[in-house]
């Protein structure tokens, strides 16, 4: 069984006829233009002519990205199948299907799917429209756990219980989300570490016989969110906490490398080439916040709204309710977005704002119902000093579950407001 790295948190499984790549992010920026990829990809688009299967772990952009995806060429697509978990809303396999891959599957949570006789996967949901895959083979068995939050040894136990003991564990090194304003460069080192610390749980709970660190190839990449480099673990230190601490075998690779599962690799040869890119990043150019008219935010502001109210019809009063103070940097200006009325003008210190970032983000977040989700990831905002973050983070929450086509979008943070839900559920069902 070989495996081939492609980049970022994305890999080829290749096992007699099986060649089967995972989560092609292969160029360009994501989550908008918040995250550019550390290291040169070098698996051109050609290459696709030797896929025979696509596995996606969930819709994320560095995971699953449209941009990439209709850059392989349409006779190569044809040949591919495409693997994905079983959802409600079938977007992704629904959009697979109409660029043209020629086959998709749907996989069923703990049912194993086989691909060839002796290659199955075992693919199932977790958070947040994440999920992890378990490929088993005659040679062994590949756990690839990419963005799931496995953070405690309880949650680790839970899929070793259903994974077993495995020969290769692929896992998330880096944070991926906002930590802490500008000048918070501590909680972003101790977020590192907190990640060393669940990579641990996860070696105590799943035992795997080799460690490769992967899916955090990435620098934040725009003059709004640079901030966020300043506190990263390298993956040198990655390395060295695997196999000096945990002493276990752990295997770096770089886009290109082939490494056979169960010989030796020259880990330390990837980290070179790793930290000659860290380096590079003090001469690249950032991205640039572009200007965006204040009459279009407003209008996009009010469909916004609409969006959330016309899929929530039975929590109108409730959304109505809410409310979040917003700083626009650029336009020096403070907004209340509101669930009745959308965004409007208002006279208030930047530093009792919910939220200051650009009006170019703050469209980004009305234009889709996943933004919000977007930019708790780009971090291309900061937190004031004195507002309620969590203001904002309602509409966003309400706006996700939309997105997974979840019922009752409606997310409330207090417990009389989740008792309220309950018995208003109730009611609803008895009454319906």
């Amino acid at each position: 069984m070989k495996i081939k790295f492609v980049n970022h948190a994305s890999f080829i499984i290749s096992h007699k006829k099986v060649n089967l790549i995972c989560d092609p992010w292969l160029e360009g920026t994501a989550f908008d233009n918040g995250w550019g990829l550390l290291a040169k990809t070098q698996f051109p688009y050609e290459e696709f002519e030797h896929i025979t299967h696509i596995w996606f772990s969930h819709e994320h952009p560095d995971h699953f990205s449209p941009p990439n995806l209709n850059k392989i060429p349409e006779a190569y697509r044809k040949k591919i199948t495409v693997l994905f978990q079983e959802t409600a809303d079938r977007k992704v396999s629904e959009y697979c299907r109409k660029v043209g891959f020629g086959h998709i599957v749907e996989l069923k949570s703990n049912t194993p799917y086989t691909i060839e006789e002796d290659f199955k996967i075992l693919c199932n949901p977790y958070t947040d429209g994440d999920s992890y895959a378990l490929f088993i083979t005659d040679d062994g068995k590949i756990l690839n756990l990419n963005d799931c939050i496995v953070n405690t040894l309880q949650a680790a136990e839970g899929i070793a219980n259903i994974t077993g003991e495995v020969d290769v564990l692929f896992t998330q090194f880096g944070y991926a989300n906002k930590v802490g304003n500008k000048d918070d460069v501590e909680k972003r080192k101790a977020a590192s570490d907190e990640k060393l610390q669940r990579i641990r749980f996860q070696d105590t709970a799943i035992k795997p016989k080799v460690i490769v660190p992967f899916a955090s190839f990435i620098y934040f990449c725009h003059e709004e969110n640079a901030y966020m480099n300043n506190g990263v673990h390298r993956i040198g230190k990655i390395y060295d906490f695997i196999s000096q601490e945990l002493h276990k075998p752990c295997v770096v690779l770089y886009p290109g490398d082939e490494w056979i599962v169960g010989d030796k690799h020259d880990s330390l040869a990837s980290i070179q080439k790793y930290n000659n890119d860290y380096e590079a990043l003090g001469n690249v150019q950032l991205l640039k916040t572009q200007t965006v008219e204040l009459a279009e935010l407003k209008k996009r502001g009010l469909e916004f709204i609409d969006k959330l109210i016309s899929n929530n019809p039975r929590f109108r009063r409730d959304i109505q309710s809410m409310y979040a103070h917003v700083y626009i940097t650029d336009y020096a200006q403070a907004f209340i977005l509101s669930g009745r009325n959308g965004l409007n003008e208002i006279e208030m210190p930047p530093d009792d704002c919910d939220i200051a970032l650009s009006a170019e983000s703050l469209l980004y977040c009305f234009k889709f119902l996943w933004g919000l989700d977007t930019l708790n990831i780009n971090a291309r905002f900061q937190i004031p000093p004195n507002g309620d973050y969590s203001r904002i983070r309602r509409f966003g929450k309400i706006a996700a579950h939309i997105n997974r086509g979840e019922p009752y979008a409606y997310v409330f943070d207090s417990f009389f407001d989740k008792v309220r839900f309950k018995i208003k559920h109730e009611l609803n069902k008895l009454f319906a």
